[in-house]
């Protein structure tokens, strides 16, 4: 009877569910605080990101197709972050408005989805690469406890970094998939198509990542087969994702914006302020505010690695050794002794060394995982368990940092937060203002605190506005008594997109002195010297198009995924 007991509870555990629920645990577990409505979610970039999904819900519900601008910021002038920064965290967060949730509890729900999913990601990855469930589900809970993932969940607050942690196990899984069963596989699409759609700089150090991954396995590419697929997925990764980056490469070879104005966004004064003394991986100090520590756990299981080196099965010894090097290397690139500040201007974007540790927490996981799982005897759901519990109560000390002092409320977020002269470095709903054409980031408190929100004219003094009604990012009024070729500064921060008809005939617009949208009325064309104007957002003609065709991509691809596991299913049949 005990036996059949035995057997029973054996045949359970060895089901692959209990090894999600395990994964689940873990991440319920990281994000319990989530549930205390004081918590300070406002905090670091968490203001921004609420404001972002206040913005970004407000355009779609007043009908614009592209909501690119956020009409009721910077003065209700206009503010873009969606045409600069990646999407996906200002639309996902919004599915869970259909429940009338605050856009607090949209943002709290959207992070613990991606912990569960950045969980299973690795559970899929690992169990890939060593065909051991219990190993793959260690490894996804050492990657959801990670520590520093409480410092991006709960210091940062910095939302698309945490959504980065989902998607690169998946190009990983992806990648290794191509290059080591030598098939045609889309993870590596799906995942660059998600993650370049959540945080650029991640993306640029992924595929710096990969590029080497695939010099370690270039054998492999003399394999037709691996060179089709990784053609494939790369097309596939450019359409997708064209709606973004088309408009992003339109507004570079515009005008200058400010998050494209050298060293705007690579200080090296941060680089170096926020570099990791090396002490800080192993200790994080009651007043140290950013916590850069690897973990007990993990580094018991890397200082095994000597050990268990010499059970590694030979299959992914390559992937394992590789990981491991890039863990090493990653965190000495955090260090004080390590002159990061001096790295070429693109590595530099990266802003801060820490975020190193992203990329740390996935590699160590990998590796330490299996490190216990070669090293325990019969390594089983059990010791899952208990190393579990041990990195849940290792975490605990980090309950000092979280912040339960809320200074914000959403409310007052909602009509956007005013630009006066007073405005500082950072502004809540525009950061550091870096997505304003750099003409008008000069003028910001000089001008743009003090205009008032109508169209100007700035060269015809018998002109008059009459009739003016704005809402939003759509616009009319009448522009009366001209008597010459007259411009007309309209109340709109600069950005592509905008469709502007003078009586009727469309017209194109340029940028003022002060990085507004401005046009210019031809007295010829004046029927009585007035002139009605009509002024919508759109999007750009290249913009639509694109969305179409990253629409039409992905539907593409979803078809060559289904085909793809619909040979698999056959051949296994």
């Amino acid at each position: 009877m005990i036996q059949k007991l035995k057997e029973k509870i054996k045949n359970i555990l060895d089901k692959t569910y209990i090894n999600y629920i395990l994964i689940i645990i873990a991440s319920l577990a990281i994000c319990a605080p989530l549930a205390n409505r004081e918590l300070n979610i406002y905090r670091d970039d968490g203001v921004q990101h609420i404001c972002r999904l206040i913005g970004t819900c407000q355009t779609l519900l007043s009908g614009e197709c592209l909501p690119m601008i956020m009409s009721n910021l910077c003065n209700n002038f206009g503010y873009s972050w969606n045409i600069f920064y990646s999407p996906i965290t200002a639309y996902v967060p919004l599915i869970f408005k259909i429940f009338n949730l605050s856009f607090v509890n949209c943002l709290k729900l959207f992070m613990l989805m991606i912990t569960i999913l950045s969980g299973i990601a690795m559970y899929k990855f690992v169990i890939k690469v060593t065909k051991n469930k219990n190993i793959a589900t260690l490894s996804a809970i050492l990657y959801v406890l990670a520590p520093y993932r409480i410092t991006d969940m709960y210091i940062r607050v910095a939302i698309a970094e945490l959504t980065s942690f989902v998607f690169i196990p998946i190009i990983f899984n992806g990648l290794y998939t191509i290059l080591n069963e030598e098939k045609k596989d889309f993870l590596l699409a799906w995942g660059t198509i998600g993650l370049i759609l959540t945080h650029t700089v991640v993306t640029l150090y992924t595929a710096i990542l990969c590029f080497i991954y695939l010099l370690i396995f270039i054998k492999k590419l003399k394999n037709k087969t691996v060179i089709n697929s990784l053609i494939l997925n790369l097309l596939m990764i450019i359409l997708a994702t064209s709606f973004f980056w088309v408009g992003l490469i339109q507004h570079y070879f515009t005008t200058s914006y400010e998050v494209f104005v050298p060293g705007r966004m690579e200080v090296s004064n941060k680089l170096e302020i926020y570099k990791t003394k090396f002490y800080q991986l192993f200790y994080t100090s009651k007043g140290q505010q950013m916590i850069y520590a690897i973990g007990l756990v993990t580094v018991i299981g890397l200082i095994l690695t000597p050990i268990a080196w010499r059970k590694i099965q030979k299959e992914y010894k390559k992937t394992y050794m590789l990981f491991l090097l890039f863990g090493i290397i990653l965190t000495i690139m955090t260090l004080t002794i390590f002159p990061f500040e001096k790295l070429p201007g693109m590595l530099r974007m990266i802003q801060f060394t820490f975020r190193l540790f992203e990329f740390t927490s996935f590699f160590f996981s990998f590796v330490v995982a299996i490190n216990y799982g070669m090293l325990i005897k019969n390594f089983n759901f059990g010791d899952v368990a208990v190393l579990m519990i041990i990195l849940v109560l290792l975490l605990v000390p980090y309950k000092d940092k979280l912040d339960y002092n809320i200074e914000n409320d959403e409310e007052t977020l909602i009509n956007g937060v005013n630009v006066t002269e007073h405005t500082g470095r950072v502004h809540a709903g525009m950061a550091s203002m870096e997505y304003l054409p750099s003409k008008a980031f000069k003028v910001l408190n000089s001008y743009i605190a003090n205009r008032e929100d109508i169209p100007i004219i700035l060269n015809d003094s018998s002109a008059n506005i009459k009739r003016y009604q704005k809402s939003g990012t759509n616009m009319y009024f009448e522009a009366c008594g001209i008597e010459k070729d007259t411009y007309i500064e309209l109340p709109y921060i600069y950005y592509l997109g905008y469709r502007i008809s003078i009586n009727g005939e469309s017209v194109t617009y340029r940028e003022s002195e002060n990085g507004f949208v401005l046009i210019e009325i031809k007295a010829d064309t004046c029927k009585d010297k007035n002139a009605e104007i009509i002024v919508r957002y759109t999007g750009t003609n290249e913009m639509i198009i694109c969305t179409a065709i990253s629409a039409i991509s992905m539907v593409i691809l979803i078809i060559l995924e289904y085909q793809t596991r619909k040979s698999k299913q056959s051949k296994v049949d």
